[in-house]
C-alpha cells in the first residue's frame, strides 16, 4: 500500500508538469511577452509615420559622382549646361584647322551676388514665405551641393585636401570678411558638429561641420543667412551650402525638410576602383 500510494504521487507530479509549463507560457503572453510585443508594435507605427512624413518633406534621390541626397520639396533643381560644341575654322585647309572650345556659362551659378562658386555638382531654387516690413512675400531660396572631384580628377591633391577652405575664402571674399590668420571667418559663428537626425531617429545619424554666415550686405533688399555644411570621406570633400532669408515667416517648414535631406546624405568615392561606397561620417578636424 505505501508503495502504491508514493507512485500515485508521482505520477500526479509527472502528469502536472505539463500544466505548469502552460500557464508560465499564458502569464507570459499576457505579462511580459505582450508588453515587448505591443512596444515593438508601437515602435513599428512610429517608424512608418516617420518614414511617411520624410517622404512628404523630400523628393526623389538625386545623386553626382561623389554624393547623393534627397533634396526638400520646396526647391526646383537648375539645369546643368550642356557641353558646348567643338567648332572649326572654316577659313583654314581641313589639315590645318584644329578644334576651338566655345566657353559655356554656367547659369547655376549664384545671379545675385559676385560669387562663382567652385566644384558646383548640383543647384536648386525655391520660393520660401518672408516676413518682411510687417507681411509677408515670396523671396527666392537657394541650394547648392559642391565637392572637389574635379580637382581630384585633375590630380590636383594639394588643392583638393584644402577644397573646404576654398570655397569659404569664395564666400568671404565675396563679402569683404576675409579669414583671419586663424583660417576662420570673421563675423561667423563657430563651426560645431552636429548630427542629423538631432534625436531619435529611424536611419543611422549623419554629422557635419555647421556654421552660419550673415553677410552685412542685403541680397536684394533683404537680409540672408548662409549656412554651410561640411562633410568628407576619404579623399572627398562636399560642401552643402544653403542661401535662405534670415526672417523666414513661421509657416515655412524649409528648416525641418532640410533636417531630413541632411539625414539622407551619402559621399560615395568614384574614385575606388571597386567601385565602393562610404556614408556621410563627418569631417573630425580641418
Amino acid at each position: 500500500m505505501p508503495t502504491r500510494s508514493l507512485n500515485s504521487e508521482i505520477h500526479l507530479k509527472n502528469s502536472s508538469a505539463p500544466v505548469i509549463l502552460l500557464l508560465i507560457t499564458i502569464f507570459l503572453l499576457n505579462g511580459c511577452g505582450s508588453e515587448t510585443y505591443e512596444q515593438r508594435l508601437k515602435e513599428t507605427v512610429k517608424y512608418f509615420e516617420y518614414v511617411d512624413v520624410r517622404n512628404q518633406a523630400l523628393s526623389g534621390i538625386w545623386s553626382a559622382p561623389t554624393i547623393k541626397m534627397r533634396i526638400p520639396i520646396e526647391f526646383t533643381q537648375l539645369e546643368a549646361p550642356k557641353k558646348a560644341p567643338v567648332t572649326t575654322s572654316e577659313e583654314a585647309p581641313p589639315e590645318e584647322t584644329s578644334p576651338e572650345t566655345v566657353e559655356t556659362i554656367d547659369t547655376r551659378q549664384p545671379d545675385y551676388i559676385d560669387l562663382e562658386l567652385p566644384g558646383l555638382e548640383g543647384a536648386w531654387r525655391g520660393e520660401v514665405p518672408v516676413d518682411l516690413d510687417n507681411e509677408i512675400v515670396d523671396r527666392p531660396a537657394y541650394l547648392y551641393v559642391l565637392s572637389n572631384n574635379y580637382l581630384i580628377k585633375e590630380k590636383n591633391m594639394d588643392e583638393a585636401s584644402d577644397f573646404h577652405n576654398k570655397v569659404l575664402g569664395a564666400i568671404a571674399g565675396t563679402f569683404n570678411q576675409f579669414l583671419n590668420p586663424d583660417n576662420q571667418f570673421l563675423n561667423l559663428e563657430e563651426f560645431t558638429s552636429e548630427r542629423f537626425p538631432q534625436g531619435k531617429g529611424y536611419t543611422k545619424a549623419k554629422s557635419f561641420l555647421v556654421g552660419k554666415f550673415e553677410p552685412e550686405t542685403q541680397i536684394e533688399g533683404v537680409d540672408y543667412q548662409f549656412r554651410i555644411y561640411l562633410d568628407e570621406s576619404e579623399k572627398n570633400q562636399v560642401v552643402i551650402l544653403l542661401v535662405i532669408p534670415k526672417n523666414i515667416s513661421r509657416g515655412s517648414k524649409l528648416n525641418e525638410h532640410m533636417d531630413y535631406s541632411l539625414e539622407t546624405v551619402d559621399i560615395t568615392s568614384p574614385q575606388n576602383s571597386r567601385g565602393g561606397q562610404n556614408s556621410s561620417s563627418g569631417r573630425s578636424s580641418f
